[in-house]
């Protein structure tokens, strides 16, 4: 079930956050309570099999059985990273976009059988990491930040010694979605909503508009 602006971000306990690729996917458990990050790690694609979604489907599930053992699959949150909206250019390739799309859809095929919650089909753009990397950091717009940029910061804000970029991605993806991204998105469906009762006149319309605005702005983190 898609859960973006529905419940309150404390409805669950934990955050799984996915830094998705298409061969090693990054993977962040976040503890929500004490807010940090209490687990990384990352899903390997066996990329020679003769189904590498077939792979990733298998990885999903050893890992998710993996971490029942310490907490519920009906207190975790599941989000990733989104799709880009066009090949990045460099290594990129039709061939690594199709595969990284193949792997979003199977993440959402996965939690779909298995009733596990996601914030929404989208994602976490990477401008949406940048901007809140700018942000907390100090940095002028138009300043570059990379992946080491991001594994450094999050080393130092979590205390965290080794950590491929895969993983820190993963983190950094999380904190945004929390920081910033959330009530974000919060602020901008009160703004659809808004727009939405300019265009009427009945009383109770007006009031249904008034009730959800109030409704969304309580779901704010």
């Amino acid at each position: 079930m898609y859960v973006k602006g529905k419940v309150k971000l404390n409805t669950y306990k934990y955050l799984v956050m996915f830094d998705l690729a298409s061969k090693i996917t990054g993977v962040c458990l976040w503890d929500l309570t004490k807010d940090e990050p209490i687990q990384t790690g990352v899903l390997k694609i066996d990329i020679s099999a003769g189904l590498p979604v077939a792979s990733l489907y298998d990885a999903l599930e050893k890992y998710f059985n993996a971490i029942s053992k310490i907490v519920s699959l009906d207190d975790i949150l599941v989000y990733k990273e989104a799709m880009p909206t066009q090949l990045r250019g460099g290594s990129s390739t039709v061939q690594t976009f199709i595969a990284l799309a193949r792997s979003h859809a199977i993440l959402d095929l996965y939690l779909d059988q298995h009733d596990i919650d996601s914030y929404d089909v989208t994602g976490v753009y990477p401008a949406s990491t940048h901007a809140y990397f700018k942000h907390v950091k100090g940095l002028g717009a138009a300043d570059k930040v990379d992946k080491q940029m991001i594994n450094d910061y999050v080393r130092e804000r979590y205390h965290i010694d080794e950590l491929t970029l895969d993983e820190s991605d993963a983190v950094f993806l999380a904190e945004t979605f929390i920081k910033s991204k959330w009530n974000r998105d919060i602020d901008e469906l009160v703004r659809e909503v808004k727009r939405h009762k300019k265009t009427l006149k009945a009383p109770h319309a007006i009031n249904e508009c008034n009730n959800k605005i109030e409704v969304l702005l309580s779901l704010k983190n």
